[in-house]
């Protein structure tokens, strides 16, 4: 389990997502997860028991796959963002066509897996408007309680 505060003017929604195996949804007040042209949400990327990777390695593989499928495409390094617990979120922007980044993701390193919290827009406008609301959202980021394996 993991606790999030919406940021300011930003709607929480555990529902919408489901259908594409996301547990938590946000987007701007008025819009709906469908369709609004910003969204942010926040789900887990799960070890494997058998092959633990580092977070550099998760990460890594994220690039990877992105750089598969965007030849073009850019990924930055940024500045690592605090979370409410005091862990250092690891950011990535990425920029499909190579120029401005439209997605930032913030990896948080947890014991048996990494939490993503992704910032998603249709265009670079959307992105620079909704930084600060993904800084706040990772920012709030805790992880309250998880599963338990035997010793």
């Amino acid at each position: 389990m993991f606790a999030v505060v919406p940021p300011e003017g930003w709607t929480v929604d555990d529902t919408s997502g489901l259908g594409q195996r996301i547990r938590v949804v946000l987007y701007p007040k008025g819009q709906k997860w469908e369709t609004s042209p910003t969204v942010m949400y926040v789900n887990p990327l799960h070890q494997d028991p058998e092959r633990r990777a580092t977070l550099r390695q998760m990460i890594e593989r994220d690039v990877l796959s992105f750089r598969q499928q965007f030849p073009e495409g850019r990924v930055t390094e940024e500045k690592p963002i605090r979370t409410a617990k005091a862990k250092s979120a690891e950011v990535r922007y990425f920029a499909s066509q190579g120029s401005e980044p439209t997605e930032a993701v913030a990896y948080v390193p947890e014991d048996q897996l990494v939490m993503l919290l992704v910032l998603q827009a249709r265009n670079p406008a959307g992105f620079r408007s909704a930084l600060p609301a993904f800084e706040a959202l990772v920012s709030s980021y805790q992880f309250v309680a998880g599963v338990q394996t035997p010793r």
